[in-house]
């Protein structure tokens, strides 16, 4: 804490957005919960002494996924903050759909919304924060989505297996419109009401890129007009099930992965679709980055020689 307790001092609002974004398996639990959890409980400790009273918090809509039906996949279809809940922390079984990684960020979401209202160190006023809830990220500096499934695919000689079968449809948000959102948010946290209409709530952001397959939406990211296509789908798919086997069996064998073998077939496979109304009206967030323009910017990154 001492080595940014200066970085504190004379400051409005804090943005929190430092975390260890690690989905690999095993997981590190200790990491994760050292820099995740223990991390941004010093950091609203630090605002409360320092006399920081807005926090926005960079969360992640992963915290709300859980299996539909205790099935294998998970099904969102245009819901809200309220209608969309976390599963119970204290559930390690199939309660959540993702990795440890969600686990991370729900608690320390946990610690911020539950830190709204707590009185500043020297009777400053009060602290006031907010979470939110960006759908998953593409774009610029992209180290391992979309990135991970094009290293993946040169590995393969471009071709790129669907192995979730036929797929889900899973909604991305363009980067810069997330931080966009970030800046909205302390906005509002500074300049409205006192604590504004979003102090100690969770908030979905979204854009408008086009909802689609997440191996599908690669391959549209990464064409090239005068080179053959980066990522080629393939035109067989192998059965959800067999695939959910498949990665199960590794899981058991602990055969180390970027990702949980089995979050990743559950994620392919499931339908994720947000409702951002919140944002719209207490942020007056609107996307800054129009879906074309977003493509746009993230293709250049995305199709460079080197990733």
């Amino acid at each position: 804490m001492e080595e940014i307790r200066d970085s504190f001092r004379g400051v409005h609002c804090v943005i929190h957005c430092a975390a260890l974004v690690s989905y690999s398996f095993p997981p590190d639990h200790d990491a994760l919960h050292r820099i995740n959890v223990t991390g941004t409980r010093n950091v609203v400790s630090l605002c409360v002494e320092m006399g920081v009273a807005r926090l926005v918090f960079c969360s992640t809509s992963e915290v709300t996924l859980t299996p539909y039906l205790g099935g294998m996949f998970s099904l969102v279809l245009n819901q809200t903050e309220r209608r969309a809940q976390p599963p119970n922390l204290e559930d390690t079984g199939r309660g959540r759909l993702l990795s440890e990684y969600a686990a991370s960020k729900l608690r320390s979401e946990k610690i911020v919304l539950e830190a709204n209202g707590t009185p500043l160190a020297g009777g400053g006023g009060h602290l006031y924060t907010a979470a939110l809830r960006p759908t998953l990220l593409y774009g610029e500096q992209d180290p391992r989505v979309v990135t991970g499934i094009v290293r993946l695919s040169d590995k393969l000689d471009g071709l790129l297996p669907r192995f979730a079968g036929s797929g889900g449809r899973q909604q991305l948000t363009y980067v810069g419109n997330a931080a966009w959102a970030h800046l909205r948010a302390k906005d509002e946290l500074l300049h409205s009401r006192p604590g504004g209409g979003i102090a100690g709530l969770p908030i979905f952001v979204t854009d408008d890129t086009p909802v689609d397959d997440l191996l599908v939406f690669t391959q549209k990211v990464t064409m090239r007009a005068d080179s053959p296509p980066r990522c080629r789908l393939s035109r067989w798919f192998i059965p959800a099930v067999l695939s959910y086997l498949v990665a199960y069996l590794l899981e058991l064998a602990g055969v180390p992965m970027p990702a949980p073998p089995t979050a990743i077939v559950s994620y392919l496979g499931s339908i994720i679709l947000y409702n951002r109304l919140r944002a719209s009206i207490h942020l007056d967030y609107v996307p800054f980055y129009k879906s074309d323009e977003s493509y746009t910017r993230a293709k250049k990154y995305y199709t460079r020689e080197k990733l």
